[in-house]
């Protein structure tokens, strides 16, 4: 049995989650006659916990009146963890418990279809600990051996086991998020039409930069500052002239024999592409779906 409480006057008002009420004014004594109950997860929404016991049995609780709402069971087996995805992992009529038993099962089931979905064999000893990726598109299962199987929950394939930890128990898997810094700014490069000596570098680094490189020299002689990391660069064939995007929905004309800059705003979207013609008289740019021609003034 499982008692859930929160402070009250004098102390805990506790609820007890099994199917038969306690009788009133008799305090909670340990039960022997009971399977003991080795994990309690959570729902996403705290609406609802799921429990599992040494009896095989899943039961999934409201947490709002404490009654029992779904029961699975499974005979003859300990299911000895649990998990519950995560709320990525789809809508809640899409929520999934993954147990694990003590015969090195693993078992999805469906909360809403209250019916089990896939049943797999991971491990070949009884299972500590079970956890959802935070996609909920993986499940990460550790057993008493020490070793831990990552599978799919939907097809039920174990694509790997590590056994770093073989010969002691896996006692807890914890699954964080990875952060990330958004998608890098592409690396881009072109040689200067206008001076085959030098190549023109804009990418990822410290700092927001045009790099312009002496291929002879083999040597940075140049380096033009930028207001944002570039997503796209053209280079005029017939004019000093250097077009630069930016995924701030801007577009730079940099004069590169005048050393001066000006900015262009009219798309809506980042600046993706931009591209000089032949005759260098127009400049193409595109943003998702929307392609803009500027005309390119001559000196």
């Amino acid at each position: 049995m499982l008692w859930f409480g929160q402070p009250g006057p004098g102390g805990w008002n506790r609820k007890c989650l099994r199917p038969f009420p306690l009788p009133r004014g008799q305090h909670p004594q340990p039960s022997y006659g009971f399977p003991q109950v080795n994990e309690v997860v959570f729902s996403p929404g705290e609406s609802h916990c799921a429990t599992c016991s040494e009896d095989g049995s899943v039961r999934v609780w409201a947490l709002a009146s404490m009654e029992l709402v779904i029961q699975f069971q499974v005979l003859n087996q300990s299911c000895l963890c649990l998990a519950w995805s995560p709320p990525c992992c789809g809508r809640p009529e899409q929520q999934r418990l993954a147990a694990g038993y003590g015969d090195g099962s693993l078992r999805i089931f469906s909360v809403s279809r209250t019916a089990m979905e896939l049943k797999m064999h991971p491990h070949p000893v009884a299972l500590t600990t079970v956890a959802f990726s935070t996609d909920g598109q993986t499940v990460l299962s550790g057993d008493k051996d020490g070793l831990v199987a990552v599978s799919h929950p939907r097809t039920g394939t174990t694509f790997r086991v590590l056994s770093d930890h073989q010969g002691a128990p896996i006692s807890t898997i914890c699954v964080t998020c990875k952060e990330t810094q958004g998608h890098l700014p592409p690396s881009l490069a072109a040689f200067c039409p206008w001076d085959g000596a030098l190549l023109m570098y804009v990418g990822p680094g410290v700092y927001k930069e045009v790099i312009i490189y002496n291929l002879c020299q083999k040597q940075v002689v140049e380096k033009i500052p930028l207001p944002f990391f570039a997503m796209s660069l053209s280079l005029s064939p017939g004019t000093h002239l250097l077009a630069v995007g930016f995924a701030e929905c801007m577009l730079r004309l940099v004069d590169c024999a005048m050393g001066t800059a000006q900015d262009f705003a009219g798309h809506d979207n980042a600046v993706h592409l931009c591209r000089f013609t032949p005759s260098a008289r127009l400049l193409f740019t595109a943003a998702r779906n929307e392609i803009l021609v500027w005309e390119v003034p001559g000196r």
